[in-house]
């Protein structure tokens, strides 16, 4: 994100529109790059052709939850974080997350600063340090 360095790209998954477009709009004038998905299952799809630096996905969607997206990337790019989001979790949400190797965990609404927080550390690590 500094001069002379790629810039990193972040792929969002939601089915959530306002959220979608509310955390693109965030995270690109951070200084990333956003790639969005409606889902998991498109979220797995772009993961190939995006070639994200970070993935952050809801867990309640349609098609593929996030919870499966998280085990899905484990098995495609192991080394790609991963950080949860939901506004429907509790524990046992957070422990099938932090279990399934997610780089962090947040609650909706998020908290923008912890989220920009994960971000550099999951890019600085490269997923080396799980949630």
């Amino acid at each position: 994100m500094g001069a002379g360095r790629d810039m990193q790209r972040i792929l969002l998954a939601d089915d959530d529109p306002d959220s979608l477009e509310g955390l693109c709009t965030l995270l690109t004038s951070w200084g990333y790059e956003v790639g969005t998905a409606p889902d998991g299952r498109a979220a797995l799809d772009k993961v190939g052709e995006f070639r994200p630096s970070v993935v952050v996905t809801d867990v309640v969607m349609p098609v593929l939850n996030g919870l499966e997206l998280l085990e899905a990337v484990r098995r495609q790019e192991p080394e790609l974080p991963v950080i949860v989001m939901t506004g429907h979790g509790g524990l046992e949400t957070h422990h099938h997350a932090v279990a399934g190797g997610a780089f962090g965990y947040l609650a909706k609404p998020v908290d923008t600063a912890k989220l920009k927080s994960l971000l550099a550390s999951a890019v600085a690590d490269g997923g080396a340090r799980p949630a």
